[in-house]
């Protein structure tokens, strides 16, 4: 299955940088997805399958945090962040989609926000300010520092082509 990006690129564009958000993200996610299974394994030893009751908790929790943990990954490997030759692309969504594209001449300046742990860690939230308009922050991207490099090192050679 191709990626939502590389089926909009236009002619002659290239992609330039791959951003991905970052797994800290999803930290709290994958914790209590974890916390759940191991309930579920803690009940099915404690009780076994003495009753009908404890065979359903035990399902329950097991199915609960599986659906958590598989969520944070489905979130995670569904969200694309590409930084193209001419234009910056995110798209969020499996079953429904969420797009935001904005043309690199149209960037005007970039805030990247990174916590004590972010940087520890190396992620960070990134919001990209357009004229007219801004992309929603981008939040929990993996190096967000090399994103900001990036976009500036190719924004100003599209404004050098311009002639501006």
């Amino acid at each position: 299955m191709s990626s939502y990006v590389d089926s909009v690129l236009a002619e002659g564009e290239r992609i330039v940088y791959r951003a991905a958000i970052s797994r800290w993200k999803f930290f709290l996610s994958y914790f209590v997805g974890n916390l759940l299974l191991l309930a579920g394994a803690g009940v099915f030893i404690a009780n076994g399958t003495q009753t009908t009751q404890s065979l359903v908790m035990v399902a329950v929790l097991l199915v609960a945090g599986a659906a958590v943990i598989l969520s944070a990954v489905v979130r995670r490997m569904t969200t694309e962040l590409v930084l193209t030759d001419r234009r910056i692309i995110t798209k969020r969504g499996l079953i429904s989609r969420d797009t935001v594209e904005m043309n690199l001449s149209k960037v005007e300046s970039l805030h990247v926000n990174q916590s004590l742990v972010g940087r520890m860690l190396d992620y960070g939230d990134v919001t990209v300010v357009g004229t007219g308009a801004s992309l929603e922050p981008l939040l929990g991207i993996s190096s967000p520092i090399e994103l900001r490099k990036q976009i500036g090192t190719v924004a100003q050679g599209v404004v050098a082509k311009a002639g501006l």
